[in-house]
């Protein structure tokens, strides 16, 4: 079988790998996981389990053919969803901007996600595309633990793969 042309698993492991490898200890992160925050196993005791990060494709994959043979210009887009709980006094929205603001500067600085190597392909750019300060997730977490918070970043990387 050859071998794969498309990479959502492979980039979001890389995605997940950054972010434990560069922010983990400074963000005291308990949780880096491929996964949606709906879906996340323990999503009862979630205040137990953050910070965390959520990693997913989403909304959708976009498949181009740009050559007449099968080269494929493919661009992925992540959701990255950031948890964190605040205690009494804490300046809660200033400490989840620094805190979201660090995640941002990681894929800013990561355009090539660290020289990824694809199978069939390469890694033509990347780019945070946004920051939802008050995204969907909020109100999820909110209802679960009023002493949390979520934000929510979009990350899209554009790969040419071929057969």
């Amino acid at each position: 079988m050859p071998a794969p042309r498309l990479h959502e698993t492979l980039i979001a492991e890389r995605i997940v790998e950054l972010i434990d490898q560069n922010l983990a200890d400074q963000l005291g992160l308990k949780v880096v996981a491929i996964g949606a925050l709906e879906f996340f196993p323990a999503l009862e005791a979630l205040a137990d389990n953050v910070p965390a990060v959520f990693v997913k494709p989403a909304p959708a994959t976009n498949l181009e053919r740009i050559t007449t043979g099968q080269t494929y210009r493919i661009v992925y887009h992540f959701r990255i969803v950031f948890v964190k709980s605040f205690g009494p006094g804490e300046e809660i929205v200033k400490l989840k901007t620094q805190e979201t603001q660090k995640l941002a500067e990681l894929f800013i600085d990561n355009v090539d996600l660290g020289g990824l190597s694809l199978p069939n392909g390469q890694v033509l750019f990347s780019i945070l595309n946004t920051i939802e300060w008050e995204p969907p997730e909020d109100n999820l977490v909110a209802t679960i633990n009023a002493s949390m918070t979520a934000a929510a970043l979009v990350f899209t990387v554009e790969t040419t793969s071929r057969k």
